[in-house]
């Protein structure tokens, strides 16, 4: 259909400018990177707030911004072991917040959200500074962007031209299997073509695009859960096509995570 063909367009013409933005400050590191994966920690959380907003569950004050500031310096300023200690501190620290707001309504639900909600955010994103930094970092990183987004173009391609056997309609009715076996057969095949710079065999390289490809939709699906628990169709409408900052970044959240304990268990 026409809005279909136009929707492409403007999707096509929105992941044309994203993928060499990411892909250029990758390339630079540094506080280049350490910055850009800071301000789409703040977008995404930022969203991740308005909807709870919109559930009429304001977030609890000064939470959302602590979380996201001690995992993104934390993931850059850390050693990637000692990264995960923060962990009982940065709860500590959201806890005596709770405290100190425990007059306001519905503190302790509110509060049980907004930590949520800003680790799914923040502390997931921390993953792409901690990935960068480990030796190698630049290759398994690409892999992890370059993966997330040619499983998510084709299963988007494949399924609006071929889909008919939906995934999951109770959560994402617009997936297909279709498009999801197209993404992973894409996500495999770009796999494949690392065996080289990162040093993988045929079989790992394999594995590694099931794996990016499988953490991508789940990734897809658990923020299409929390859109549809809040009866949002996006989560904003900073990149035109694609919706907002977490909509273009949800499965790339899991497939980071998996991508670096892959590398640690590869001893790469």
């Amino acid at each position: 259909t026409q809005h279909s063909a136009l929707a492409m367009k403007l999707r096509s013409l929105t992941a044309s400018l994203w993928v060499p933005v990411n892909l250029g400050l990758l390339y630079l590191g540094g506080w280049e990177w350490l910055l850009w994966v800071a301000i789409l920690a703040i977008m995404a959380t930022s969203e991740m707030l308005n909807l709870l907003v919109k559930a009429a569950r304001p977030p609890l004050s000064w939470v959302g911004p602590s979380i996201v500031f001690v995992c993104i310096v934390g993931a850059w300023a850390m050693p990637a072991g000692s990264f995960f200690y923060l962990a009982g501190p940065l709860l500590l620290a959201t806890l005596l917040l709770l405290l100190l707001s425990h007059a306001q309504k519905q503190a302790f639900e509110r509060w049980g959200l907004t930590t949520a909600a800003c680790l799914y955010t923040g502390f997931l994103l921390a993953y792409a500074i901690l990935l960068r930094d480990m030796p190698n970092g630049l290759w398994w990183m690409g892999a992890a962007l370059t993966g997330t987004w040619v499983f998510d173009s084709g299963a988007w391609i494949v399924g609006t031209r071929i889909g008919h056997h939906k995934l999951w309609p109770a959560v994402s009715p617009g997936k297909s299997w279709e498009g999801t076996i197209g993404g992973l057969i894409l996500a495999i095949g770009l796999s494949m073509a690392t065996v080289v710079v990162l040093h993988l065999s045929y079989a790992q390289a394999a594995a590694l695009g099931v794996l990016i490809a499988i953490l991508a939709q789940l990734g897809d699906l658990v923020e299409s859960v929390i859109k549809r628990q809040v009866g949002v169709k996006d989560t904003g409408s900073f990149l035109p096509g694609h919706g907002g900052i977490l909509d273009r970044i949800d499965g790339l959240l899991f497939s980071t995570v998996g991508v670096y304990y892959f590398a640690v268990l590869a001893g790469k």
